[in-house]
């Protein structure tokens, strides 16, 4: 069925959609054709009323058409050139009041007058000159944005006579599959693709940007400057990347850079967290990740009461309420909970109960006393036997507050000779001070101070004869 002209363009609607786009933008689109054409040399200059843009590309345009038929285009199905659309071109022309395009053999005029073709002698590359009255503000972002390009290897590139250096290359990832689009028919479609993906550290100033095949897309949260070398998926305005390709990409990157190239600072960045909420993170990067950002010993946080139990344990906590649900579930993985290691270290820490000896049967009636004289409670006091854990952590002691049990490891440093020792006697005041509560926030240190100071008292109001007393076990 032969094809049918049933539409028609309005030509200012056109214009103004193209001015609606950034010079930078725009100027862009003239750069993506020089690399897609194997240019060596590109040369830039802006002024106050004229562009000029030329490339020594050894075949030129292919067909004049190219330069004002918008969506056509000699790149569809070949999915590491730049362009797609066919109307980049048409829309930085569109854009100005007047233009020139010289390619290999003819010059396309745009002028009040309209367009026309005249003939040269051009026997390379092609030369664009644009025409306009530019402010100050959009040549100077128009200039930054284009030494944001990765010129190709053997192609150079000069704004205002200024070559443009390529920026510090820090890795090459070989074969990435991400998805890409594909023309076919004149339909374009996703399709999974595998390119390279280079990683660059951005010069002094320079603001870090997603790149397609050197050609800066958008800027993004990440340190580096990456470049896909491949097409890359745009939104419908060409200004932004899919969510879910930009978190595939991150996920890469995240699982390519944790073992060597990622410092603990880096770490902490939002989008590392983006990408362990939001993406299926395997086990090894995960492990990874927590061995570098947190402490050794990380737990996540629980319950208070299990939060403050594993820090007494001598575990890190990490605190829940930093982390989005995402991140939890991803993290509890790999990561014990407050709760599950207390539980298990309980065990561990449980020691063999010890039949107290005569000196031990002492010291426990002089605590059943200080608990009924300073904190006003009756408690039962038994003995435990435990060696030092695998990480050298040592329970002098602890406190069943549920039932009343006070319980002293016998291999530990107290002093069952002498409970008014001060290492000893802070000990059991500690543990009479978990009595009213069993975590150590405010409530314990105000009770702890209160029970010190009045074993104090009760130490100097009784005088010696109460200290040698406590010490025999017969205050």
């Amino acid at each position: 069925m032969p094809r049918r002209d049933w539409f028609e363009i309005s030509h200012e609607g056109w214009r103004r959609r193209s001015r609606a786009r950034s010079l930078g933008r725009l100027l862009l689109e003239a750069v993506q054709n020089a690399f897609d054409a194997g240019a060596s040399s590109l040369a830039i200059e802006l002024d106050a009323t004229h562009v000029r843009i030329e490339d020594d590309a050894r075949e030129g345009l292919a067909d004049e058409r190219l330069v004002y038929t918008v969506f056509l285009t000699d790149k569809a199905e070949d999915r590491t050139k730049r362009g797609r659309l066919g109307r980049g071109l048409k829309e930085l022309v569109a854009a100005m009041d007047a233009a020139r395009v010289e390619t290999i053999g003819v010059t396309v005029v745009f002028d009040a007058e309209g367009r026309r073709e005249e003939p040269n002698d051009r026997t390379q590359g092609t030369r664009l000159e644009l025409c306009r009255t530019f402010d100050e503000r959009e040549l100077r972002e128009a200039r930054a944005l284009l030494r944001l390009c990765i010129p190709p290897k053997g192609t150079t590139l000069r704004v205002d006579g200024r070559a443009s250096r390529r920026p510090k290359h820090l890795l090459t990832l070989g074969s990435c599959e991400l998805e890409t689009i594909e023309l076919e028919d004149g339909v374009e479609r996703a399709v999974a693709g595998v390119a390279p993906v280079s990683v660059y550290e951005p010069r002094r100033g320079q603001v870090p940007h997603l790149c397609e095949m050197g050609v800066p897309l958008v800027a993004w949260d990440l340190p580096w400057h990456v470049d896909v070398g491949q097409r890359v998926p745009l939104e419908g305005g060409r200004d932004a990347v899919p969510e879910r390709f930009a978190l595939r990409l991150k996920g890469l990157l995240l699982e390519s850079m944790i073992h060597r190239y990622l410092e603990t600072k880096d770490l902490r960045a939002d989008w590392v967290h983006e990408v362990i909420a939001r993406t299926p993170v395997r086990t090894s990067v995960l492990d990874a990740y927590v061995s570098r950002a947190y402490p050794r010993g990380a737990v996540l946080g629980g319950t208070r009461r299990a939060n403050d139990r594993a820090r007494q344990l001598g575990a890190h906590v990490i605190d829940a309420s930093t982390l989005s649900h995402g991140a939890y579930l991803a993290l509890s993985r790999v990561v014990e909970t407050a709760d599950d290691f207390v539980r298990r270290r309980n065990t561990e820490l449980t020691g063999e109960p010890v039949e107290p000896d005569e000196t031990q049967a002492r010291f426990a009636q002089a605590v059943r006393w200080l608990a009924r004289r300073v904190a006003g409670r009756v408690v039962r006091v038994a003995f435990f036997a435990r060696d030092p854990s695998d990480a050298g952590l040592l329970e002098d002691a602890n406190c069943d507050a549920d039932t009343k049990l006070l319980s002293f490891n016998v291999r530990g440093p107290l002093r069952f000779d002498d409970v008014l020792d001060p290492t000893t006697l802070g000990v059991v005041l500690h543990e009479l001070a978990h009595l009213d509560t069993p975590e150590h926030d405010h409530r314990f240190i105000d009770r702890l101070q209160h029970l010190a100071g009045l074993t104090a008292r009760v130490l100097a109001e009784g005088g010696p004869e109460l200290a040698a007393a406590l010490r025999k076990g017969e205050p």
